[in-house]
């Protein structure tokens, strides 16, 4: 007796214990909120997005997020017929590639030893509170890099990365800033590129990121740095580069020589970047900045609001004006709220409850005209969807016919596309060791005017 006692003690002190850590949550943030700002033309759009993407059954509730939205129909200039396939080919990769299950499903053991020839990581924010990521390009072995894994593995690790942004890194930034945080800023450090660090893995292993990047996690990027750039890199290299890009993403891109990195710290605190990068940071105990993964994310706090915002998504949005609407929460337990709007850990004063008990009878009587509304909504388009389905499909024989030619041309020009890689290829890497002669004998003809 004495012993089940005792254990109905612990499980009620457990109980207390977790109120008390909930209400303890609740007071640290119930005045906490996010800014976010909005374009009223782009809320039309998205909204429009939004009930096509439901007409066709194609927005998951885990993805029916406005910013999301939002990004697809910036990267197809707000075309609706194209984004809505992009946004399709995009939810069968997820399927297919596993990628809402892989920050639980997938473990990328060989990280230690992959950072070693790849150094890369996320460190900081910057001025506008946004996560950095950092690349040492010139420290990359890209053949030593697939001694120690594959690129499939590499490309779930990347996927499993991006995710981590999107669903931890940006939420948390968010929550720090108190304001929306969408976009990220990236460091490329090409001090030491050379001929070591190109060859045809890296260039497989480059593509396909690419690729996933452009296609999948469209509009994430708010700005990049190439630093550290030499000569041939600013005179040969990004001029060829430039051509295989669009404007709106070279717009983004800065390259700054070495004698130019004061300038980062234009939009970085000294404090969240890397000594290496011209900041004052070591992360000593950490191993290296690029290890340490330091961020908002890290913060105990923070990363449980994060954490509850997953188990409890939906928020009341106030107005404020046409363009800015401030976030805030309303209690700690689920609640429906307006589709896909910024998401924040629910919260909540003691004397709320006959205050949601009113507003409640309110909602219940709107509810009520909302579903008579959407059930006339249903009987219409149950009338229409049985007459198109009485008009029977014929596809005439010449538009078949031109398809199959069609499918023939693509299948050559995707022949042709591959060939013209591999020369691409060969080019680039030729140009590198040129650009590397030219620093070669740029740096002899400096040092015979020094002498």
């Amino acid at each position: 007796m004495s012993g089940g006692y005792e254990q109905t003690i612990d499980k009620l002190s457990d109980s207390e214990d977790e109120r008390s850590r909930i209400g303890s949550l609740a007071n640290k943030t119930i005045s906490c909120s996010i800014e976010d700002v909005r374009d009223e033309n782009d809320e039309k759009i998205v909204l429009k997005l939004r009930q096509e993407l439901l007409n066709k059954h194609s927005l998951p509730p885990r993805h029916d997020d406005y910013h999301m939205l939002l990004r697809f129909l910036k990267t197809m200039d707000f075309n609706i017929d194209k984004t809505v396939t992009a946004w399709e080919d995009m939810l069968k990769w997820r399927n297919e590639f596993g990628a809402d299950h892989i920050i639980h499903d997938f473990n990328f053991n060989e990280l230690d030893q992959v950072t070693m020839y790849y150094p890369q990581g996320y460190h900081g924010v910057d001025k506008d509170g946004r996560p950095i990521y950092i690349e040492r390009l010139g420290k990359a072995h890209p053949g030593k890099l697939m001694d120690v894994t594959t690129i499939e593995r590499y490309l779930k690790y990347h996927v499993q990365e991006f995710e981590k942004a999107l669903q931890q890194k940006l939420p948390a930034c968010s929550i720090a800033a108190k304001r929306r945080v969408t976009t990220t800023t990236t460091i490329l450090d090409a001090d030491g590129l050379g001929m070591k660090n190109f060859s045809p893995a890296a260039a497989n292993l480059l593509s396909s990121i690419a690729k996933v990047d452009c296609s999948y996690y469209p509009e994430t990027l708010h700005r990049m740095f190439i630093v550290n750039a030499g000569f041939g890199f600013r005179s040969l290299i990004w001029p060829a580069a430039q051509k295989f890009l669009d404007p709106v993403t070279i717009a983004k891109i800065q390259v700054l020589e070495p004698k130019s990195l004061s300038k980062l710290l234009e939009t970085i605190d000294s404090s969240q970047l890397p000594d290496f990068l011209g900041g004052v940071c070591t992360c000593a105990n950490e191993g290296g900045c690029l290890r340490s993964n330091k961020g908002p994310w890290n913060d105990p706090e923070i990363a449980e609001l994060v954490h509850h915002m997953e188990v409890n998504p939906p928020l009341h949005i106030s107005d404020h004006d046409s363009s800015t609407r401030s976030i805030t929460a309303e209690s700690l337990e689920p609640a429906q709220g307006e589709w896909s709007q910024p998401q924040l850990l629910n919260t909540s004063s003691e004397n709320s409850c006959s205050t949601n008990n009113t507003s409640r009878r309110e909602d219940s009587s709107i509810n009520k005209e909302i579903v008579l509304q959407c059930l006339d909504r249903l009987k219409k388009l149950e009338k229409e969807c049985t007459e198109i389905s009485r008009n029977p499909v014929n596809t005439p024989e010449a538009n078949e016919k031109l398809l199959t030619g069609t499918l023939e041309r693509i299948k050559s020009l995707e022949l042709d596309l591959d060939k013209t890689k591999s020369v691409l290829h060969l080019t680039l890497a030729k140009q590198i060791q040129i650009t590397e002669q030219l620093d070669s004998h740029y740096e002899e003809q400096r040092k015979r005017c020094c002498i």
